[in-house]
């Protein structure tokens, strides 16, 4: 069954451009390399999650919710498009964000606010917590009578990946049409959603193009980058997504393997989820210089320094898929403005 066959509310502009980028590539190390814009899906301010929002809205809607109720901390671009795409579309949204709210509100909090949503704290900084949190909160809303969706961190869910199932088999033709036939493909991962998606359109050709082709026919390896937590913390569930997200699209058919498709997780985590070290501060300011991309630091930015230092194990063609991360962006140059203006407390 083709992906583009099951619901699905269309959101975004398909498919992105994937282009050369050689400005990018002295900066990286890297020769070849082509960037994957999902920085332009061109619903709202965009990003990768368009494609995931697009498939989750629509099977909220096929089960009749009315309420959607989803994790995602403060800084979360994944859940302020959730309560966009939700609001525009008549269902009321519960954020569900770890932590405590925040004395300075970050954009994309502020869009989640901006849009209707309630947001709820559940006072402890361990993300994990949010998922229980979300659960809770869907208990008293059904007890209220109402009907709620709960979407976990990111989206990671079986329907969630079928937006990178069927992105999958758009980089197919893509690169068809480019006469390309081996490829890696990097890209930062947090909850492992994207790259499970990636991984059952790679395998089973989802898409039911005419042009599809398998990951074995193209040659297609995946590098995910894992940004939040350790490989070893993502390898079994990003696996299952994959499985389950081919058997949703096959009609409750499990997809035989999952052995075409060549995909690794490495650790890009540097100091931690969310933070930057001078290095990754240092190559986002000099892409944001030399380039067109504009970059964040909590996904691409150490997704793109654990291209920097790993440049010397790839030979061939790369392309690395952007995912957006825009407010975390805005955020960032807000900031840093925001302190050079502040006037200095010491005295002459």
């Amino acid at each position: 069954m083709a992906v583009n066959e099951l619901p699905r509310v269309r959101l975004g502009s398909f498919p992105t451009p994937c282009e050369p980028a050689p400005e990018l590539e002295p900066l990286l190390g890297v020769n070849e390399l082509w960037v994957k814009r999902d920085d332009l899906t061109g619903y709202s301010w965009g990003g990768n999650k368009v494609r995931t929002i697009e498939f989750l809205l629509a099977d909220a809607i096929r089960r009749g919710s009315d309420t959607v109720v989803v994790c995602g901390g403060p800084t979360s671009n994944f859940a302020a498009l959730m309560a966009v795409a939700c609001t525009q579309h008549g269902l009321a949204v519960h954020h569900v964000s770890y932590g405590s709210r925040p004395s300075r509100v970050p954009a994309a909090l502020a869009v989640s606010l901006q849009s209707g949503a309630v947001v709820e704290f559940t006072g402890s900084q361990d993300r994990a917590n949010m998922d229980a949190a979300a659960n809770a909160s869907a208990c008293r809303l059904r007890a209220e009578g109402r009907h709620p969706y709960v979407v976990p961190r990111g989206g990671a869910t079986a329907v969630g990946a079928l937006g990178f199932a069927n992105a999958a088999v758009e980089l197919s033709e893509q690169l068809e049409l480019i006469g390309v036939d081996v490829v890696t493909v990097v890209l930062p991962v947090g909850s492992g959603g994207t790259i499970a998606g990636l991984v059952a359109g790679c395998n089973y050709a989802l898409g039911a193009s005419s042009r599809a082709r398998s990951s074995r026919s193209f040659g297609i390896e995946i590098v995910g980058v894992c940004v939040s937590r350790p490989p070893d913390e993502l390898r079994d569930a990003i696996n299952s997504i994959a499985v389950d997200c081919g058997a949703y699209a096959n009609r409750g058919i499990p997809p035989p393997s999952t052995d075409n498709c060549r995909w690794s997780l490495v650790d890009g985590r540097g100091a931690g989820f969310g933070v930057s070290d001078g290095r990754e501060d240092a190559m986002i300011d000099e892409i944001a210089r030399r380039t067109r991309f504009l970059v964040d630091t909590t996904y691409n930015g150490k997704a793109l320094a654990w291209l920097r230092e790993s440049s010397n194990r790839f030979s061939g063609r790369i392309v690395y898929w952007h995912t957006g991360g825009t407010l975390g962006v805005i955020d960032r140059i807000s900031d840093r403005h925001t302190a050079r203006a502040t006037p200095s407390n010491k005295k002459e």
